[in-house]
């Protein structure tokens, strides 16, 4: 172990992050939180088209409340409340937009921006109040090693808290059922009751948070099996990037863009490595680790801005061919995020040219958090009108064809009716007003082919629609659209279509 290990696995007082004192506190907090779910789902929510603002006050109310379980400690209880309540409001905009833009009738938008947030929101949750922890803590600036520890114990206590939280479920459930066997069927009808459930469910939820803040003794040793374990994955990960970087100097990178999806393949490969070396580079407060861990983490770091630099490549040769779509958007923010890593990355290295320096590549953690910061800042961007991805998307496409960088043929003009909601009936004008275009006849046929549609679907199979039955690929006849394959002969796919909306 390493002096950084030490400082990390065996932290100081202050850094201890204790729950002692805060169960009942828990316990209260988590049911006036279920109870507040239960009036909005039950008395605002339900039975309305229009909920965009009751979604957001839900989604409002119970981040405040777990990010403030998180922040307080036992004798400074208010000191947590502005830290909570910051990081609630600058969720709130993001919900609200995402979800007013989903609610109602949004069958003509794509639902990728909204299943993005749901995927991202805990991870820029969590980084946010890492930093709004560490800075209650020690004031601003604050040092990297109260992020990390905050980093590596935040996850342990929600996935510790979701565990118990479950199992009372399951326990609860469980004892239900026993009892309807037993002909006592009240239980069971009672905890199936929303107003029951809901804030049973908080009051569980919060006394889970607090009662895994307070295990200070299990918390260290998970600490140390997850520091441990990424020393054990950095080993690997250097095995499989020499591999990997050699295969690519003999071969050519030519075999990464023959597999499907490369650019979430190298943005997955950037992310694993990142983690791991933040496992292995810990607080920075050490001295170099060990020769047999150091190499390889070196090793690593050279591999990263390549994973980057493929990355990036993947997504540029889909947008210049087919524009941006929301995916396509998610996809070159999260490539962007990996490629400014790789300023960390170089940065470590550089510093690797004072070989005998007392402390492990400095430059890193105050990097790490300028980092933190970054992804919290653009992951919330693109979830709001200021980086809307259904307009851009829109913009995009117009350029597409207007750029005469597309055939007319080629065009999926049902995804901008179809996907980008009034963005894209916009652009469907604009695209309809063009003059100088050399294929503006058939533009202004397809643009009426596809308002005359009442689906993409019945848009990108007018032979179906026509009531004729195309001819699959070895000329057998098909009996209707469950059969058909996913590229048939005479049947127009659009670009968009020959695969799914992935990264």
């Amino acid at each position: 172990m390493t002096a950084g290990d030490n400082k990390t696995n065996s932290p100081p007082q202050a850094l201890a992050m204790s729950g002692k004192g805060l169960s009942l506190l828990g316990l209260a907090i988590g049911l006036m939180t279920g109870l507040a779910a239960y009036g909005i789902v039950e008395y605002w929510i339900d039975g309305r088209d229009d909920n965009a603002a009751a979604f957001t006050v839900l989604f409002f109310i119970v981040t405040m409340a777990a990010s403030y379980l998180l922040l307080s400690e036992a004798g400074a209880l208010f000191k947590a409340v502005a830290g909570a309540l910051l990081i609630a409001l600058i969720f709130a905009l993001p919900d609200f937009f995402i979800v007013s833009a989903l609610s109602g009738d949004a069958t003509n938008l794509s639902p990728f921006p909204g299943l993005f947030w749901i995927m991202t929101r805990g991870l820029a949750a969590y980084l946010l109040t890492v930093l709004v922890k560490a800075a209650i803590e020690g004031g601003i600036p604050f040092g990297y090693t109260r992020v990390f520890f905050h980093g590596v114990t935040m996850p342990l206590i929600i996935a510790g808290a979701i565990l118990f939280a479950g199992l009372a479920l399951v326990l609860l459930f469980t004892w239900a059922r026993l009892l309807k066997d037993l002909d006592v069927s009240f239980f069971n009808a009672l905890f199936q009751k929303p107003w029951f459930l809901l804030p049973f469910i908080g009051a569980v939820s919060g006394l889970s948070i607090a009662v895994m803040r307070s295990q200070q003794a299990a918390l260290g040793a998970l600490r140390f099996v997850v520091l441990l374990l990424a020393r054990i994955l950095m080993l690997i990960t250097a095995v499989f990037t020499v591999t990997l970087l050699t295969v690519f100097a003999i071969n050519g990178v030519d075999v990464v863009f023959e597999r499907p999806y490369p650019g979430a393949t190298m943005i997955a490969l950037a992310i694993a490595g990142m983690l791991i070396f933040n496992g292995v580079y810990q607080n920075g407060d050490g001295p170099p680790p060990p020769l047999w861990l150091r190499i390889p983490t070196l090793i690593t770091l050279i591999g990263f801005p390549v994973y980057a630099l493929l990355a990036f490549h993947a997504f540029s040769l889909r947008i210049d061919a087919y524009g941006l779509t929301p995916p396509r958007i998610a996809g070159t923010a999260v490539t962007g995020l990996v490629a400014a890593y790789s300023i960390v990355c170089i940065a470590g290295l550089l510093t690797e040219l004072n070989w005998r320096a007392k402390r492990w590549m400095p430059m890193v953690g105050p990097l790490n958090i300028v980092m933190a910061a970054l992804w919290i800042a653009v992951l919330i961007a693109i979830a709001t009108p200021f980086a809307n991805p259904w307009a851009i998307s829109a913009r995009s496409q117009y350029a597409l064809l207007a750029g005469e960088r597309i055939a007319v043929s080629d065009f999926d003009f049902a995804y901008l009716r179809f996907s980008l909601g009034d963005h894209g009936e916009r652009t469907l004008d604009r695209l309809e007003a063009l003059e100088t275009h050399p294929e503006i006849v058939e533009i202004r046929k397809s643009i009426a082919h596809v308002r005359s549609v009442k689906s993409a679907w019945a848009y990108r199979n007018p032979a179906l629609l026509n009531g004729e039955t195309p001819l699959a690929p070895d000329d057998q006849e098909i009996d209707g659209p469950q059969s058909l394959p996913l590229n048939p002969d005479g049947v127009d796919v659009a670009p968009d279509d020959r695969e799914p909306e992935t990264l």
